[in-house]
């Protein structure tokens, strides 16, 4: 045990059976982050255990979970640690639905009153060991405590981390059952495992006197080497400034990471600073955010910002968002082309506009940030480390007045445009080998090379396919089709090589020769893009590079800033 004199601070090393058998009740902060464990962690965890159990380890470690003490003192907050908590109380509840499965009610209502509920014997009221945090909550007490099950059209409106939830549950129940059907006493597995979780799966307790000591000790398991996440750091040094403001502090905390999404927010709060302070590493910004804001006052503001800014940040991750029901269809389509590439470092400079831009220059600077985007990343693959300084002199040029229209903004951003020629050379001799970048590449070339606007391409609908001319097994028809040393996947990946179908009319042909393929599919289809295809008798290595060539020169066309 250990005690500072000014702070009661203790820890302990205590099983999991020790800490749920306690006469507490353990609840998750609202302001603390959602579930976020994904099936890689929960798989992790369970393989983790088995193994120690089956290898008869004297024990596994867990890590730390810190606790806070509340006004009623049966009840302990958790700090941190709640992740893992979950995960365990979700293990416990499927040896309870093992255990029901089996007719063994009598052990599975003993494994629930031991690990994760009791009633109260006045109302019969099941109260739970574990709450989550308001939003995770309700689904865990329905879904993993009352076994109830959920309408499909009811997840539909779930949140992500709800989503997580259900599927680590179902995960560790499908664990349970493959583990257990290996044995031949299938009880004495379940109760061999129930005895390590509860015995010798072991975690440090600290416990902390109240919310200021939790702030402490949150900062010092960080200093130790703990990975703790950047957006748990920073709210805990917000709500060490809070005062008598904590439970704004709090309410505002929980509005913005509702809006942006938990697994979000450090990416959400390091692209503010970017947008209106300085650029600042991941791994910097705790530090940099402490140096600049160091009382309630700042604080308060700090957090005024944020909660506004969020808004922003939650519609530029979602294009049906309403703050983009005034603006033309386009815009929503720039957005969906930003979130398809899966880049986000574009970000700091939206949310300068968004604050201070009209909503025509805004929709013109996301489409200038989608087709920097995808000349810098997609086709160039550039790293990210000048691009991010880029950015960041953009937005903080807007902020302060520096950049005051989009010919302007775009000359900060113009280090990040590559050139045409290099542009050029690198849509001809990319290989395309993510299917959806793809589809949408040549949907667009499509669309820019037709002139009649019925035959365009949506290629969200599921109305086109897309087709490898050379096809990736290629029959006893394209033994010739590329010269005899080269590699068949420096070819068939090659824009050149790649098309749209009408869906349906690649059934059959897939890996037919080019003849039939071209009889079949492509001289049957209203596409642009496949007239050219049609037109040629043979399917080479020489036809390839021709036409990624001349769908480069395309390209340069469709992706263009014009200032």
């Amino acid at each position: 045990m250990k005690t500072t004199a000014s702070r009661r601070i203790d820890s302990d090393t205590q099983s999991v059976g020790e800490v749920l058998r306690k006469p507490f009740f353990y609840r998750v902060p609202a302001n603390q982050r959602d579930f976020a464990w994904t099936l890689e962690e929960i798989d992790i965890l369970w393989e983790d255990i088995t193994a120690a159990l089956e290898d008869d380890r004297n024990e596994y470690f867990l890590g730390a979970i810190v606790l806070s003490q509340c006004d009623d003192e049966k009840t302990r907050e958790i700090v941190d640690g709640q992740q893992r908590l979950a995960a365990l109380s979700m293990m416990f509840a499927a040896l309870v639905s093992q255990w029901r499965e089996l007719k063994d009610e009598k052990r599975a209502l003993g494994v629930f009153r031991d690990y994760l509920g009791t009633e109260d014997r006045r109302t019969t009221e099941v109260l739970p060991k574990l709450r989550l945090n308001e939003l995770n909550d309700p689904i865990f007490q329905s879904l993993v405590l009352k076994g109830e099950s959920v309408a499909a059209s009811t997840k539909k409106a779930w949140p992500y981390s709800n989503k997580l939830l259900e599927a680590a549950f179902i995960r560790l129940r499908e664990k349970l059952k493959l583990w257990v059907d290996e044995f031949d006493d299938t009880e004495a597995a379940l109760i061999d495992l129930e005895e390590f979780l509860s015995n010798k799966t072991n975690r440090i307790i600290i416990e902390v006197g109240d919310e200021s000591d939790a702030f402490v000790i949150f900062e010092t398991l960080n200093d130790r080497g703990l990975e703790l996440a950047v957006s748990d750091l920073v709210k805990n040094y917000l709500f060490s400034l809070a005062g008598t403001h904590l439970d704004s502090f709090k309410r505002t905390w929980a509005e913005v990471s509702l809006l942006v999404g938990s697994e979000t927010l450090t990416s959400f709060l390091r692209h503010y600073w970017l947008s209106q302070y300085s650029l600042v590493r991941e791994r910097e910004l705790y530090r940099t955010l402490r140096s600049n804001v160091k009382s309630a006052t700042t604080g308060r503001q700090f957090m005024d910002r944020i909660r506004k800014v969020a808004d922003f940040y939650a519609a530029l991750m979602n294009p049906e968002h309403a703050y983009w029901s005034d603006f033309p269809q386009e815009t929503r389509l720039y957005l969906d082309a930003l979130l398809l590439f899966k880049v986000t470092q574009y970000r700091p400079v939206m949310l300068a506009a968004m604050e201070s831009q009209n909503p025509e220059d805004v929709s013109k600077l996301l489409k200038m940030l989608m087709v920097i985007s995808f000349r810098y990343t997609v086709v160039s693959a550039l790293g990210t480390g000048n691009l991010e300084k880029i950015y960041t002199d953009a937005a903080l040029a807007i902020r302060k007045g520096q950049a005051k229209g989009l010919k302007s903004i775009f000359g900060f951003l113009k280090p990040a445009y590559v050139d045409d020629a290099k542009f050029e050379d690198d849509f001809a001799s990319k290989p395309f080998t993510k299917a959806g970048v793809t589809r949408y590449a040549l949907a667009q070339l499509n669309d820019f090379i037709e002139s009649d606007s019925e035959k365009m391409v949506a290629e969200s609908t599921g109305r086109i396919t897309l087709e490898h001319v050379l096809p990736r097994n290629p029959g006893k028809g394209w033994a010739s089709a590329i010269p005899k040393d080269d590699e068949l996947a420096d070819w068939v990946h090659l824009i050149g090589n790649l098309t749209l179908l009408e869906k349906g009319r690649n059934r059959g042909v897939a890996a037919a020769s080019f003849a039939e393929k071209k009889t079949k599919a492509f001289s049957q289809s209203s596409l642009a893009l496949n007239k050219e295809i049609a037109g040629n008798s043979t399917w080479t290595s020489t036809e390839i590079r021709l036409r990624s060539q001349t769908l480069a020169k395309t390209a340069r066309k469709v992706w263009r800033v014009d200032y």
